[in-house]
């Protein structure tokens, strides 16, 4: 059987495709253990969000950063597979939130930066200032392991479309480089532990310690017991020691301890890679006070995460990882989901740190495609994937099919997956098939390839020199192609303009300290006056994290750069201001003529595009950019909005599956949407409809027995999912 879709949507488990990375493009150090984290973890250039996320309050943050996250990734179209917010570290660990959260021991001041992302969807509710500190986190759970997923509503540790049921994302901070934190180099080493212990199973022993401080083991040593009978009953090995630390141990898979100042660095204790170590104590994450030790000595230690908070929260058991987070991990959750199931409330105060993917008990999938092309395709192809697993008595559930980090479709065990190329820009695609285990743990595994397409003929190549330097070095890219004139050119790094030019050859400068230290990515898209695009190969630029770019007497002003972005679904997007200065690394950037449609927020070369209820069609804004004190030329940035129907427009709205046939229909009240274009997401593979006569209807035909998720994406935010059953 072909299909283009074979199966519910399921995007669990925890892999790269489902983690997006926040990068503040002004930190040096956040540059560069992102690069370090994103080419570790293969996390897709299209899942990379350069914004600080610093922001003076939770208003501010919920405003800025929560509409920049949302927004951008749904105008990417991830969105809907996008579980974890990994933050690299930038000078923060926390958001100021005066005022907003209730607690009868002490008032709550902060939240963590980890929790900030985690609450994106509860955001304007914490907002109203109504919620009590022991708020409940409907994704906790001592029942059983449950693979996370941001597109499902919890209540109660499993899914629900009840009223109160919560929608939640796992944030984590990689690190903290200020001080008492850690320094990059310790950051890079949990990284690489973290990713060497994927899968690894390994032998060891989690160590559960009652010590004689009944205020910071008291809340949490009556469940070790049934714990240590739960890691058992699953075939591993578990622990309780009278003690603090459990010293002369050497076989660590996790520690969890109730302690204020632990000599973690002296104890005489090892701790194998992907190991969780925590102390339950008021300021483990609260890094400008000296006093206690601090979360921070666990990743030195060898862990590869820790919890802590960021002030005094007071000692109720749900603001800490329940005991059974060790049941979870060993389960085989990754860190960030083990973390998030075992806290009783939402972690307003509490700072999940490390790297959160990270799964050492997981039974990954080994994924094969044996038909995947090695020649140039065109057309539609077919693509029969083959999966295994070494989980005792586990099966493949399905298969998920992204090419530039976008879901193209899913097919069950033994069925293929039909791709059109001819949606994607000639050249080399990456593509990714992601297999994910029946169960509730849902451990995935994933296949990655390159798809060399050709549609329309179009060939565009990029040369960079030099390919390594530090962060004071200029670059030089040169981008040449054929096939017909171009609109526009556009030297790229992880969804973001470097460059732009609107011919071949284009000669472009760009400092290395825009991309930052580390391995980088930089590829080039060319869009033709016929409507056809192209991308050429990605060329590795290596950039050591020495030698800071200064300012040098001034011999030429910057040039900056216009370039088009499309903003198809009609939400915030994040836009950058591209420029160049040989002399001044240091450029400053002015918004000259604002768009007609939109609101821009930000300063900076990240800026926050907000738009109109009602934008459509095209639209524009200006800027230039300063170095030495010298002005730029004026650069336009062109904005394409999708077809938007506000949602009082539509008068009826039906959905349901007849022979086999998922039927969508929508009508609008009046004849102003014509020509707009209905978009529609089947078990997350979107699909279109133009609007006739007030009328958008979508069939899709020979759909597989059981239910079918359908989501209305175009007008957004009109409707909840619905469910509709085929054969039922």
């Amino acid at each position: 059987m072909v299909v283009g879709v074979a199966a519910p949507v399921v995007w669990a488990g925890g892999g790269a495709e489902n983690a997006i990375v926040i990068i503040d493009p002004t930190n040096p150090a956040s540059l560069y253990v992102g690069n370090y984290y994103v080419q570790a973890r293969n996390i897709p250039p299209q899942n990379i969000l350069y914004l600080s996320p610093q922001a003076a309050s939770f208003a501010a943050f919920a405003g800025f950063q929560k509409e920049a996250l949302l927004g951008t990734a749904g105008n990417r179209a991830i969105l809907e597979h996008i579980d974890f917010v990994v933050i690299a570290p930038h000078g923060a660990f926390y958001v100021p939130a005066r005022d907003l959260v209730s607690d009868g021991c002490s008032s709550v001041t902060r939240f963590s930066a980890s929790s900030a992302f985690t609450m994106s969807f509860i955001a304007e509710d914490v907002l109203r200032g109504a919620s009590s500190s022991t708020r409940r986190n409907h994704y906790f759970s001592v029942t059983a392991p449950q693979a996370f997923d941001s597109s499902i509503r919890f209540r109660n540790g499993t899914g629900s479309r009840a009223d109160d049921a919560e929608r939640y994302f796992i944030g984590a901070l990689l690190g903290y480089d200020g001080e008492r934190g850690n320094t990059i180099e310790e950051t890079i080493a949990m990284i690489d532990r973290a990713v060497a212990a994927d899968g690894t199973h390994p032998d060891g022993t989690f160590y559960y310690m009652k010590t004689t401080d009944p205020l910071r083991s008291g809340p949490r040593e009556n469940n070790f017991s049934r714990a240590i009978e739960m890691i058992l009953e699953l075939g591993g090995q578990a622990e309780q020691i009278d003690d603090v630390l459990p010293l002369g141990r050497h076989d660590g898979l996790g520690v969890m301890t109730g302690w204020a100042s632990p000599d973690i660095d002296g104890g005489d204790f090892t701790l194998l890679p992907g190991a969780m170590g925590d102390h339950l104590t008021s300021y483990a994450a609260t890094f400008d006070t000296s006093g206690q030790t601090k979360l921070s000595r666990w990743i030195v230690k060898g862990a590869a995460g820790s919890y802590g908070t960021v002030e005094e929260p007071c000692n109720y058991p749900g603001k800490f990882p329940h005991p059974f987070f060790h049941v979870w991990y060993y389960a085989g959750l990754t860190l960030g989901e083990a973390g998030l199931r075992s806290l009783g409330y939402v972690p307003f105060q509490v700072l999940s740190y490390g790297d959160p993917l990270t799964q050492p008990f997981a039974y990954l999938p080994m994924v094969t495609v044996p038909d995947f092309p090695e020649e140039t395709v065109s057309g539609t192809i077919a693509l029969t994937p083959e999966a295994t697993t070494d989980r005792p008595n586990g099966a493949i559930a399905g298969f998920d099919l992204l090419v530039g980090g976008v879901l193209h479709g899913q097919a069950g065990p033994g069925e293929s997956l039909l791709l059109d190329t001819t949606a994607l820009p000639d050249g080399p695609n990456d593509v990714r098939v992601i297999a994910y285990e029946t169960g509730t743990v849902r451990n995935q595994g994933r296949f990655l390839g390159t798809l060399n397409v050709s549609n329309s003929g179009k060939i565009i190549g990029l040369s960079l020199s030099p390919r390594t330097g530090d962060r004071s070095s200029i670059l030089l890219a040169t981008i040449d192609g054929g096939g017909g004139p171009v609109r526009e050119v556009r030297l790229m790094h992880n969804e973001r303009v470097l460059a732009s030019g609107t011919g071949f050859p284009m000669l472009a400068a760009f400092r290395a300290e825009a991309l930052g230290a580390g391995v980088s990515r930089v590829y080039a898209v060319a869009d033709y006056l016929d409507g056809s695009s192209a991308l050429s190969s990605a060329r590795e630029v290596t950039i050591d994290y020495a030698n800071p770019p200064s300012t040098q007497p001034d011999t030429a002003p910057p040039v900056a750069y216009g370039y088009t972005r499309r903003v198809p679904r009609n939400r915030p997007i994040l836009v950058e201001l591209p420029a160049f200065d040989p002399d001044d690394p240091n450029l400053t950037y002015e918004i000259i003529a604002p768009p007609a449609q939109a609101a821009i927020e930000g300063g900076g070369l990240s800026r926050l595009l907000k738009p109109n209820p009602a934008a459509r069609g095209a639209d524009a804004f200006t800027f230039r950019a300063f170095g030495n004190g010298t002005a730029s030329n004026v650069a336009t940035v062109t904005l394409e909005y999708g077809a938007y129907v506000p949602c009082e427009e539509i008068d009826k709205y039906k959905t349901r599956c007849r022979n086999n046939k998922v039927k969508v229909v929508v009508i609008f009240s009046t004849y102003d949407n014509e020509t707009a274009r209905l978009a529609v997401a089947v078990d997350g593979v979107q699909h279109t409809a133009d609007v006739v006569n007030r009328k958008a209807k979508l069939i899709l035909s020979n759909q597989p027995l059981g239910d079918h998720v359908v989501e209305l994406l175009d007008p957004p935010n009109c409707r909840e999912p619905a469910v509709v059953t085929c054969g039922g």
